[in-house]
């Protein structure tokens, strides 16, 4: 099981070198970071989202969805605070503020969340996944783009995007006995495949812009790391200890919580012309952490 998830960083390390490299030797624009960024955003996420939500489920499956569902919520809440709280107390300029404060409250659910899920509990651990991260796919959009859109928001942009609109229809698609048709369920999962490779790329790409010292200096990056990667999943945990549910449900939320940060935190920056670089440093340092606090975390929330 560590070794599952060591597997996953390691290819994440190997894709983000990659993007990096191709950067130094400019083979990656500046033209060509934007336009991925667009791409990523309004099509291979929502791909990625509305294949995930196209299951079948029995109504024991469906009850202790609601439950997952139910219990994203206490996790959300939890890292709101606590974002919300480090960016009270840090006082971050502008451009900065909404980096730290999605850093902490958006982590990497979907590329390294589904993985582990699925090693650690298989199947029905991809499809609780996907209910969970119902959350994710609708805050990123609301609560996430106001964090880093802070005073240039506007209604209809929260509620009317791409990420809001696949994750109704995918919703329409799960409560529903309606299926994809085979030969759309294999071209959004060629689509959706497309996203991890491509995120990282571009996080290699932002990274490559970016002086190493840069990130050893930033002392808040570690400090945001520690609130993603521990204090997050700690909090979770004693909150929903002593409630009466299946393990899974209470295992889910806490190793969700305890994900890195995700390669949302880049690709929002830049959309939004926020600090990217310092997103960028920030993606890759909590993942290079959670190297040691996702096995060490493994360990202590599955029996």
């Amino acid at each position: 099981m560590t070794n599952v998830v060591l597997n996953q960083v390691l290819a994440i390390f190997l894709l983000t070198g990659f993007g990096f490299a191709l950067k130094k030797i400019n083979l990656l624009s500046d033209g060509f970071t934007r336009s991925s960024s667009d791409l990523i955003i309004y099509v291979t996420l929502p791909a990625m989202i509305i294949s995930s939500m196209d299951r079948e489920f029995s109504r024991e499956v469906a009850r202790t969805s609601l439950q997952i569902f139910l219990m994203g919520a206490i996790m959300y809440a939890c890292s709101t605070l606590l974002a919300f709280l480090f960016a009270h107390f840090r006082r971050f300029e502008e451009h900065q503020r909404g980096v730290y404060m999605y850093m902490i409250v958006f982590g990497n659910v979907g590329y390294l969340g589904y993985p582990i899920m699925n090693a650690i509990y298989g199947d029905i651990g991809i499809f609780y996944s996907a209910v969970f991260n119902i959350w994710f796919n609708v805050l990123t959009w609301t609560l996430g783009v106001g964090i880093m859109a802070r005073g240039r928001l506007n209604v209809r942009n929260t509620f009317i995007n791409p990420g809001l609109l696949s994750t109704l229809f995918g919703l329409f698609i799960f409560l529903t006995p309606l299926e994809l048709p085979g030969l759309i369920k294999s071209v959004l999962d060629s689509v959706g495949s497309m996203t991890t490779p491509l995120a990282m790329f571009l996080v290699g790409a932002f990274l490559a812009e970016a002086k190493l010292k840069d990130l050893v200096a930033q002392m808040d990056l570690y400090l945001a790391s520690i609130l993603k990667l521990i204090a997050t999943p700690a909090l979770v945990f004693v909150l929903i200890k002593n409630f009466d549910l299946p393990a899974i449900v209470k295992a889910l939320p806490v190793l969700m919580a305890g994900m890195p940060s995700g390669v949302n935190t880049a690709i929002f920056a830049k959309m939004f012309d926020r600090d990217y670089r310092l997103a960028a440093q920030g993606v890759v340092l909590s993942t290079a952490l959670s190297m040691i606090s996702l096995p060490v975390l493994i360990l202590l929330t599955i029996k």
